[in-house]
């Protein structure tokens, strides 16, 4: 290959204008090739595993939340390729046979696989991630875009820092058996079903970090059940009388991880009946700052109200006899939040 003969500066300079993809397919041509990559200095960042139709999977790096770029996708479709030949791609996790093509919008690499069974896909998912980790520094724990149709294809790990679960038509046992599988820290639900399977799943009562963008299956008996730090909703059917349930459960002492609720209704939220029902003392900013963590913050920041809207809004202090915990409860524009001023704020 000429291009390892030039100068290390030259290879560098010429990989600054090198895509992502472009730039992988690259650390698969030799030993060599997969060094010169792994010696750019590149940013840490985080990527997604996409499985969102049947025989195919996207693999993604991600910088912010929904801001991906798509570098390889893999199919085991079986296909009739034509004059196109069969490629090796090698590395120190990977010894692939397969035939490559580019999408003609994005001009992403296409690996064409022979797997034949779940197994071999999930060994080479895990291996590619394995491979971006070293050489793209990117971080080792997962993210996946599903339908939980295709859980079976999925890589082997045991945590995943984000799920975003897509429309699905399975039940809510196949739900609980996702959750048992993994240990999903924050769960985004782009779900648009109003009879979702997640309706009657326990296991996804107890993620830690739960983000819906919209939420009409949600009833109160389920409402009641959850048990997480943090819990954002988007349009959903609660009414003013189920927003109460919430508070006056928390106040019992029956949810000591909570750290913020916000609900958007459909209904229209009565300030008053709401706010009424509890003894308020006076709010000041100054004093009980409100500040969000990582899991809700930079997923919710544009549902998550700031502190200006939060003084716009009625509000007040309620108080926990059973520890003392101070939590800050306000109505704004059919909107209720409930923010709990732990003793430490912690980033997790």
């Amino acid at each position: 290959m000429r291009f390892l003969k030039f100068p290390f500066l030259v290879h560098l300079n010429i990989q600054k204008y090198l895509e992502p993809s472009e730039l992988l397919l690259l650390s698969f041509c030799s030993l060599r090739t997969r060094a010169l990559v792994s010696s750019m200095r590149h940013a840490p960042t985080y990527s997604v595993f996409v499985l969102d139709r049947p025989e195919v999977m996207y693999y993604s790096l991600i910088n912010l939340p929904e801001k991906e770029k798509t570098v390889i996708i893999w199919t085991w479709k079986s296909e009739q390729m034509g004059d196109v030949k069969t490629e090796r791609v090698k590395s120190k996790y990977i010894d692939l046979e397969c035939k490559i093509t580019f999408n003609k919008n994005s001009n992403t690499p296409i690996l064409w696989c022979s797997f034949e069974d779940g197994p071999s896909r999930k060994r080479f998912a895990t291996a590619l991630h394995s491979h971006m980790c070293e050489v793209f520094r990117v971080e080792p724990e997962m993210q996946f875009k599903l339908s939980l149709e295709y859980m079976n294809d999925l890589p082997y790990t045991n945590t995943v820092r984000d799920v975003t679960l897509l429309d699905t038509f399975v039940n809510y046992e196949v739900v609980d058996e996702f959750f048992k599988k993994y240990h999903v820290k924050r769960a985004v639900v782009s779900l648009s079903f109003k009879d979702s399977p997640l309706k009657g799943s326990f296991q996804f009562l107890q993620v830690n970090n739960v983000i819906m963008k919209s939420a009409f299956w949600l009833k109160r008996s389920q409402f009641l059940k959850f048990d997480c730090e943090n819990l954002v909703t988007g349009p959903s059917e609660l009414k003013k009388r189920d927003l109460v349930a919430f508070v006056k459960q928390w106040l019992k002492g029956n949810n000591t991880k909570l750290k913020t609720l916000h609900v958007l209704s459909t209904y229209c939220v009565d300030v008053h009946t709401i706010m009424n029902k509890f003894d308020l003392s006076r709010w000041d900013p100054q004093v009980d700052k409100v500040e969000y963590n990582e899991p809700i913050y930079d997923y919710a920041n544009q549902i998550v109200l700031t502190q200006h809207y939060l003084k716009l809004g009625q509000n007040g202090i309620v108080k926990r006899k059973s520890d003392g915990l101070r939590a800050l409860a306000t109505t704004f524009d059919g909107q209720f939040h409930f923010h709990v001023f732990h003793n430490e704020f912690e980033l997790k």
